[in-house]
């Protein structure tokens, strides 16, 4: 089968031919049907340094994906040959104290697949079977099914926050930032305002039911929530960015005894005025990796299959597999929204 590969420690990946993965015991075999890429895959090819103390050469990348079933391997029920599915990525112990206290998010030891061991990026991918998830008999296309990783991001970012009635402040408009602000329209915000400094990821935000967008590199974004929020602040505000400068922003810009949920992540360490900008405004501070296992998957489903929420505006750009390195270049150059692989 085709498949893009990490061959070596240096900068670059490879389309080639690799074997057909084989279904064992407890596992599905996926005829991949669309792969979203993501920053991690961008990591991976330029080799950073994240990428050279992780990656181990050679390894098929990709950890978003939708396809088709082909076969199940023994012991494998209530998935057959034909469903469409997608699946969690992150494949966990079951038996540490993260996973049996229904925390499997943040089990001490997940892998991921493109990451730990071989990924999406190909036209057949293997799974335990217990990652597998439906897309309700097609309700949900392949190519909706193949965002569910980083939409998930997104759900479990605004929806571990009271949302209903609340004004809700979106940092950071990339694709899962896009994705936050309409969820949050969708659970019923009054008023969703984002910022960024790309005007295109600026119109997507707006396309995805922003009332207000901010552009940060020209306006006093601060500011401008307080003049929205009657100069409270905004009662939940989501950062996506992880950029230092739009962090302090999060801080500021939440009312005192809001909450501030933390999906963007630094490069590097941040310092921080814990007494002025968490202790004496009373918030509330949360920590977001991955999605709930699975309860975030039940409410994206429920989300889509009702037509509450539509995430298609933000893709922006399809390439087929071979085309990898174009799908690369679309997401540095800063202006596409997702990016997503064509693959059967």
């Amino acid at each position: 089968m085709q498949a893009i590969v990490k061959e070596k420690r240096a900068p670059g990946l490879t389309v080639k031919s690799v074997p057909k993965p084989s279904p064992g015991p407890g596992e599905v075999l996926i005829a991949v049907r669309h792969a979203g890429v993501c920053g991690t895959d961008l990591h991976i090819a330029d080799w950073n340094p994240w990428a050279q103390g992780r990656i181990n050469p050679p390894i098929v990348v990709g950890h978003e994906f939708a396809g088709e079933i082909e076969s199940v391997g023994d012991g494998v029920t209530g998935l057959r040959a034909g469903h469409l599915v997608t699946a969690e990525g992150h494949i966990v112990c079951g038996h540490c104290l993260q996973c049996r206290t229904g925390n499997s998010h943040i089990c001490q030891n997940t892998r991921i697949i493109g990451v730990d061991r071989d990924g999406a990026f190909a036209e057949y991918i293997t799974m335990p079977a217990t990652n597998v998830l439906t897309l309700d008999g097609g309700t949900i296309p392949t190519e909706v099914g193949a965002i569910m990783d980083p939409m998930g991001n997104a759900f479990h970012t605004v929806l571990t926050a009271e949302i209903p009635g609340s004004t809700v402040f979106i940092v950071g408009c990339g694709p899962i930032g896009c994705f936050a602000v309409g969820i949050a329209r969708a659970a019923g915000a009054t008023k969703v305002i984002a910022s960024d400094v790309n005007p295109k990821r600026l119109a997507l935000a707006a396309t995805m039911g922003a009332h207000v967008t901010i552009n940060a590199k020209t306006d006093d974004v601060v500011k401008t929530v307080l003049a929205e929020t009657d100069e409270e602040g905004a009662d939940v505000v989501c950062e996506m960015s992880g950029v230092p400068s739009a962090l302090h922003q999060a801080f500021a810009a939440v009312r005192m005894g809001g909450r501030v949920q933390l999906l963007g992540i630094p490069d590097g360490a941040v310092p921080m005025d814990f007494a002025n900008e968490i202790i004496f405004k009373g918030i509330t501070v949360y920590g977001v990796i991955g999605r709930k296992m699975y309860q975030t998957w039940h409410q994206m489903r429920r989300f889509l299959i009702g037509g509450q929420f539509d995430p298609r505006p933000v893709i922006t750009h399809k390439f087929p597999l071979a085309k990898i390195n174009d799908a690369l270049a679309a997401i540095r150059s800063g202006d596409a929204g997702k990016v997503i692989l064509e693959i059967v």
